[in-house]
């Protein structure tokens, strides 16, 4: 019928009413959707810009105010050592003048006794730097010595003699660098670079050692030497020893998985016990190896460091890999530096060890121009003036230097 009909019609009317509207709203529903999901993701780039922003510049802050924890410091120096030197400073009170004697009359004339002086301060300086290392974990060692003959072994040397004189018995070091030179600053450079490279290291070591009497030792053969005279020296006695760690690392990388087990090194049935064993045999085994490549140049005494390389015994960890059971707590993976798990007593004797201050990148203020020409004074004071800022900015806030030592040289 007619009302029927107009029934249908306004019913389809209204389906087609709503229709029309439901698709204007989906379409309007998607619009917005869409508009919302660009919105959120165009918040969510902005605030992946900001995060990264932010931990860029927190890198660069890190990269700036980078330090070191100095855990242990040796320094010995003709006849005096550690807090001594500082003691003759104080009474001295003047920056322009040295504590040491002036006159040959301050200085014994025996050539003997300057020998006992040298394996003196060797060990001091090696007790009261390397003796805070943790035990029966091999610590990279950085070795500075004065320049030497090509038949000379050189500063890596330094690292056996001095763990001997020390008698740090269950202590464990690698040759990691050495050089000999009478400029410690490229060094000091590659022991941050060392810690850069390599995130998992949680300690180091840097010794070094210099004087009359053992740059008598690498001089020329068949050259004139020291004799028996009361002479001021022209280097006095010095080694000095650096233990530098970072608690981060320990913290992430050795505490979660360390083990509750005795301090036993003579256990082979512990991978504590396996690892000391293998470090002496690899030891032995790369001295030979040493001195056949010494051979094999011509060298018809060949002397070896006395101390494995680092390079040398990580390249034999495969073999240590193979005995070891890495039982333990949480998913500890061995790698190069932390071949095994630490025992509770090693990070014990970390965490003893006191922060005793910290070790800043070196930061540098270039005396020449950009074509290597040599500053003008006035330029010269502007760029250590500007060096000396930078210096400063890597201070916690609020903190300034109390004391500043230089180098003439």
């Amino acid at each position: 019928t007619l009302k029927n009909a107009v029934s249908d019609i306004h019913s389809v009317a209204r389906w087609g009413i709503a229709g029309i509207l439901g698709i204007t709203l989906f379409a309007y529903s998607g619009h917005w959707w869409g508009k919302a999901v660009a919105h959120e993701k165009a918040e969510l780039a902005a605030y992946k810009t900001k995060v990264m922003t932010q931990a860029s510049e927190q890198q660069e802050a890190q990269k700036r105010n980078y330090s070191l924890e100095i855990r242990g410091t040796g320094i010995a120096v003709h006849e005096w050592h550690q807090s001594s030197i500082w003691r003759e400073i104080e009474k001295k009170k003047s920056n322009f003048e040295s504590i040491y004697f002036s006159a040959p009359k301050g200085y014994d004339s025996d050539l003997s006794s300057r020998e006992i002086t040298v394996k003196v301060n060797t060990r001091v300086a090696f007790q009261h730097s390397a003796g805070e290392s943790v035990a029966y974990w091999p610590v990279p060692t950085f070795a500075i010595a004065p320049p030497k003959q090509p038949s000379d072994t050189g500063a890596a040397d330094n690292i056996v003699s001095g763990r001997n004189a020390a008698t740090l018995g269950v202590s464990l070091f690698l040759w990691q660098d050495s050089e000999n030179t009478l400029h410690a600053q490229s060094m000091i450079e590659r022991f941050f670079q060392f810690f850069d490279k390599n995130p998992q290291v949680p300690q180091a070591l840097i010794i070094s050692r210099d004087g009359d009497v053992t740059r008598n030792g690498l001089r020329v053969a068949g050259t004139p030497g020291l004799q028996n005279a009361q002479v001021v020296p022209t280097v006095l006695e010095s080694m000095t020893g650096l233990l530098v760690s970072r608690s981060d690392r320990v913290d992430r990388y050795i505490r979660p998985y360390t083990l509750d087990e005795a301090e036993d090194n003579q256990n082979k049935n512990t991978d504590l016990g396996k690892l000391w064993a293998f470090y002496w045999n690899r030891d032995d085994a790369f001295m030979e190896q040493y001195k056949d490549g010494q051979r094999a140049k011509g060298v018809v005494i060949p002397k070896s460091p006395g101390t494995m390389s680092t390079a040398y015994w990580q390249s034999q960890l495969p073999t240590l890999w193979k005995t070891t059971s890495n039982r333990g707590p949480g998913n500890f993976e061995p790698s190069p530096w932390l071949p095994i798990r630490w025992g509770q007593h090693q990070v014990k004797e970390f965490d003893a060890a006191p922060v005793l201050g910290y070790l800043h990148r070196p930061i540098k203020a270039s005396m020449q121009d950009e074509n290597g020409k040599r500053l003008k004074p006035a330029l010269q004071a502007k760029a250590l003036q500007a060096a000396w800022i930078q210096a400063l900015d890597t201070l916690p806030e609020g903190q300034k230097p109390v004391r500043v030592f230089y180098d003439s040289t």
